[in-house]
């Protein structure tokens, strides 16, 4: 069995209707069926809704889920959560048994990746800033008796990092860097809340150059979908080269940095941090930033 037919199988069999632990399958339907297509900005509490992201304002689901008997989620990100997390396990060292560790998980969306990273044993901690997806995480593993297990916060990474020091054994950061105003920062908050010893796992979308660049495309840029669905996708920011993507983890004070090529736009990697140190502070965003 591949690791990645293994991890479906996991995921499904333990996010079934018949594992619900505190809510009936016909309240958790029904409250899940009435999220999808909500349009809600004033739960975010944004100043201009017109400025914000589709899949902010609009709910969308985030990963495919099958619940069994009959109910199950497309998502937008379609299997992505199985195969990313089996790719770091495959090729970028995350191990398989997650007992007795500590994990963040940046930018969950509705909790595909903290869902499986609960099932895989470890202690989850997820950041959603989009606060109605974080609820949803939380009412998930509340559904499935996880409470102990894995908690959403709604908030930002640069906001929420920063209470944490040589706290996780792992930190997955995949498909955020990019959406990111400060790609470096974001590193070097996640460097200090590892332990030494910690990984942080990697994946972004990519450009192709054999040169340390990145390209800027601005929140203005918009790849698909139709405003008037609220569907549309884009809002990037800096979108690393494999290079530059090693160098950032590099100067954000990673010694050991494994990047992957850029394949179908995606970067996959890894940085370890073997122990702490200080890196450099010149023109730094956040001075306060161990």
């Amino acid at each position: 069995m591949s690791i990645r037919t293994d991890l479906q199988a996991l995921f499904t069999s333990r996010y079934q209707l018949h594992h619900l632990t505190t809510r009936t399958s016909a309240d958790f339907v029904a409250h899940l069926k009435s999220k999808i297509g909500l349009i809600d900005a004033a739960s975010e509490k944004y100043i201009d809704e017109s400025r914000q992201r589709d899949l902010s304002i609009k709910f969308h689901w985030g990963h495919d889920h099958d619940f069994g008997d009959g109910f199950a989620l497309a998502g937008r990100m379609i299997d992505r959560h199985i195969y990313l997390l089996a790719d770091f396990v495959e090729h970028f060292g995350l191990p398989r048994d997650l007992r007795g560790k500590r994990v963040l998980d940046i930018g969950v969306w509705t909790g595909g990746t903290s869902l499986l990273l609960a099932a895989m044993g470890a202690e989850v901690v997820a950041i959603e800033e989009v606060v109605k997806y974080a609820e949803t995480v939380n009412y998930l593993a509340e559904s499935f008796g996880l409470q102990a297990q894995l908690k959403c916060y709604p908030e930002s990474l640069f906001e929420f990092l920063p209470r944490f020091t040589d706290h996780f054994d792992y930190v997955i950061y995949s498909g955020v860097i990019y959406h990111v105003t400060d790609p470096l920062l974001s590193l070097r908050l996640i460097f200090s809340a590892l332990k030494d010893g910690g990984t942080v796992f990697l994946e972004t979308y990519g450009c192709v150059s054999e040169d340390v660049i990145c390209k800027y495309e601005g929140p203005s840029v918009v790849h698909a979908g139709k405003r008037e669905d609220y569907s549309r996708g884009g809002w990037n920011y800096f979108v690393p080269s494999p290079r530059c993507l090693a160098a950032w983890c590099r100067d954000a004070g990673f010694q050991e940095v494994k990047v992957g090529p850029c394949s179908g736009l995606r970067i996959q990697g890894s940085a370890r941090r073997t122990q702490f140190e200080d890196f450099c502070r010149a023109g730094l965003s956040r001075r306060d930033c161990r």
